[in-house]
């Protein structure tokens, strides 16, 4: 069975901080720091769309200090992780998680291997998780990327999985928005919906 694409409310029904902790769960993972960033910009000026919450993350993101700043990049699941029955939704779809019981052929087998040491590696050295906006691209590709980007500084690998981050969080709004499971204002009784934009994708090698 596929993986479905998660919906979400109409921005004019978020309300409280229960609904962000649910928006971010979505768009970027579990990120109590952002959610609650977001939900108190929002009680000082109600957001119009979800472009607007994303761009307010962004701004967030970067004045957070270090400790929450790792926990909001850290949120995401690390790619080519074996175990994917914890995935979100989305997750499941960028990995290209069809079917929890699919069998795994020999070169996946491999891939995976290479990615797990790939990923121990990466947060040995840098502290935090290789994020990356997959678009697409099967994870043998991605591997090469991900060595090239061990010689990066630490401060230029979180400044690109950041940008990685909120690049995932425009594509799934836009997949959200094709899909029709953003609420509209007759849905909700409230502000128009956003409408469907092309993101600035932004794909770090």
């Amino acid at each position: 069975m596929p993986v479905s694409i998660p919906s979400l409310p109409n921005t004019s029904s978020l309300k409280t901080l229960e609904d962000f902790t649910e928006t971010v769960g979505v768009l970027f993972e579990p990120a109590p720091p952002l959610a609650k960033g977001l939900f108190d910009a929002h009680t000082e000026t109600p957001f119009k769309d979800y472009r607007s919450i994303i761009s307010e993350a962004k701004k967030l993101i970067q004045n957070m200090n270090q400790q929450d700043k790792l926990q909001v990049i850290d949120a995401h699941p690390r790619i080519g992780q074996k175990n994917t029955k914890k995935l979100s939704n989305f997750s499941k779809i960028e990995q290209g998680v069809k079917e929890e019981t699919k069998t795994i052929s020999p070169e996946e087998e491999k891939v995976l291997e290479e990615f797990t040491k790939l990923n121990a590696d990466y947060e040995q050295k840098f502290g935090f998780k290789f994020i990356i906006f997959v678009n697409g691209r099967p994870k043998k590709d991605l591997l090469p990327v991900g060595r090239r980007r061990m010689q990066n500084s630490k401060d230029s690998e979180l400044e690109t999985g950041i940008q990685a981050m909120l690049d995932i969080a425009l594509d799934r709004l836009s997949k959200i928005e094709k899909a029709g499971k953003l609420a509209t204002d007759t849905d909700t009784g409230g502000a128009s919906t956003a409408t469907a934009t092309t993101c600035k994708l932004c794909v770090i090698s």
